[in-house]
């Protein structure tokens, strides 16, 4: 036996391997039991507070696939919104009665006019699609930084619009896409909600997220040290467009009808504000800054509407929404420029965890 040898460590205890597990875990399983909780304790029946916490899930899960993106590389991306249209088109051209399809669309190739499968399915066969699709843009937009990634994909973003708006064999062009099952159900939303943050845990967890914060922290020395940075780019960008895809399809289950322009301006820039409130740089950011500002949001809306608040009656003016929210963001970036997590994951509450 070799005297310099140096001695097998001791095996673990189950118990402690376990509790280790537990508190590595643990900021993700918080954040997948809130999304539970509030979506079960506010999203029960069917009335329009039910749609309200749908459409905050399907953000949720949007806004959580950019910050896989955005918040692990520094990269500000304008162009998501591209991914989540390519979702919602494939999920719905995949899912509308064969029959309708053939009236609406009869120039439509052969193997989606015949196709016909289950929303969820669909929706995951949408974020595949959307997955491709970043690998082949990833080549020339993940080897710029700054305002030229920012520019970049804000062109992508309008490319992305213009075909979408213009393919009538496939898009139905300007008509509205009419047709798609309306078949989303909460459980659906909380269990693509839940895997999205996993997925992302996993990510930012993973020695790929970590070589990418390195990258955003500084870039020269993670080089340096051997870091590719194109590559852990790319990885990221995919599956980030992936969860995004998703998020289109499921919210095109939600919608039931569609076009072009619901995935274009509005909903890229009302993203950015769910996740810079949040905090850019925590997937609790990400989670947290989506509920808020949905919540915010849907309150303006109501009130746009005209909405009883006690005994007034109280009808804001039209805009008030955006007025409102940007004025949020103002303020948050003002007192909080970190967002209202301060970059900061949830701890384990038990001693100092992991």
């Amino acid at each position: 036996m070799n005297a310099y040898a140096r001695p097998e460590p001791a095996p673990q205890p189950v118990a402690r391997r376990l509790v280790e597990g537990v508190t590595w875990i643990w900021p993700a399983l918080v954040l997948c039991a809130l999304v539970f909780v509030l979506a079960n304790l506010f999203g029960g029946g069917t009335g329009s507070l039910h749609q309200t916490v749908l459409t905050a899930l399907v953000n949720l899960i949007f806004v959580v696939g950019l910050y896989m993106f955005v918040g692990n590389s520094g990269v500000l991306s304008f162009g998501h919104a591209s991914f989540m249209a390519i979702g919602a088109y494939t999920s719905a051209l995949l899912t509308i009665p064969v029959a309708l399809k053939g009236s609406l669309l009869p120039s439509l190739p052969h193997f989606l006019a015949v196709a016909h499968l289950p929303s969820l399915t669909a929706a995951l066969i949408g974020g595949f699609v959307a997955l491709l699709f970043a690998l082949v843009v990833a080549t020339p937009l993940m080897r710029l930084n700054g305002l030229a990634a920012g520019i970049a994909t804000l062109s992508l973003l309008i490319i992305v619009h213009v075909v979408t708006g213009n393919w009538t064999a496939v898009t139905r062009g300007t008509e509205t896409m009419v047709g798609v099952p309306i078949d989303l159900t909460l459980d659906q939303a909380i269990l693509c909600s839940c895997g999205a943050i996993l997925l992302a845990f996993f990510l930012q967890e993973s020695r790929l997220g970590f070589r990418l914060r390195a990258t955003r922290e500084d870039e020269p020395a993670a080089r340096a040290v051997g870091v590719g940075v194109f590559r852990e780019r790319t990885t990221a960008f995919a599956l980030s467009a992936f969860v995004v895809g998703v998020a289109g399809g499921l919210y095109a289950h939600y919608l039931g009808s569609f076009g072009a322009d619901a995935f274009y301006l509005e909903v890229t820039f009302l993203t950015l504000v769910m996740l810079v409130v949040g905090g850019i740089n925590s997937l609790a950011g990400a989670v947290v800054g989506s509920m808020v500002v949905s919540f915010v949001a849907e309150v303006l809306t109501r009130l746009e509407r005209g909405s009883e608040v006690g005994p007034l009656h109280v009808t804001l003016p039209d805009g008030s929404q955006q007025i409102v929210l940007a004025l949020f963001l103002l303020l948050v970036l003002i007192l909080r420029p970190k967002g209202l997590m301060g970059g900061r994951e949830i701890r384990w509450p038990f001693g100092r965890g992991r």
